[in-house]
């Protein structure tokens, strides 16, 4: 094999080298842009979760200030209490539903398949059990 072939064939090698370290990273890109995505909406969603569970305290101060006036015979309260409660269940509802959609975007610890521990990032073995940990 003369000089120059031995020259084009490593040139050949590193260029398949670069060109598999270009889709790597290339992947690694849309999965930290998708990873990031995700972060951003995970945060809108607590902080939606936050108003909302303000509201449902004000709600649940509102009731408790109603019946108390209701209890006392101030005033005629049902209406507006009956509202409250009615509120406070539709957004018990909501907030489940918010945190269900939050914990779904939340990326799952691997988990042991012998014990069903919660195994740290980039170990061999469980730590619990003993176990190796499948690539």
């Amino acid at each position: 094999m003369g000089f120059i072939q031995r020259i084009a064939e490593g040139a050949k090698s590193v260029g398949s080298r670069a060109r598999d370290f270009g889709e790597i990273a290339g992947d690694r890109a849309r999965d930290l842009t998708r990873k990031s995505s995700d972060l951003i909406e995970v945060t809108k969603m607590k902080h939606e979760l936050r108003k909302m569970e303000k509201e449902m305290e004000n709600n649940l101060a509102g009731i408790g200030a109603l019946y108390y006036q209701k209890q006392q015979g101030r005033e005629d309260t049902g209406d507006e209490l009956n509202r409250l409660i009615e509120s406070t269940r539709q957004l018990e509802i909501e907030l489940k539903d918010l945190e269900d959609q939050i914990e779904s975007m939340q990326p799952k610890p691997a988990v042991c398949p012998e014990c069903n521990s919660e195994l740290e990032e980039d170990v061999k073995f469980c730590s619990n059990c003993g176990r190796k940990v499948v690539d």
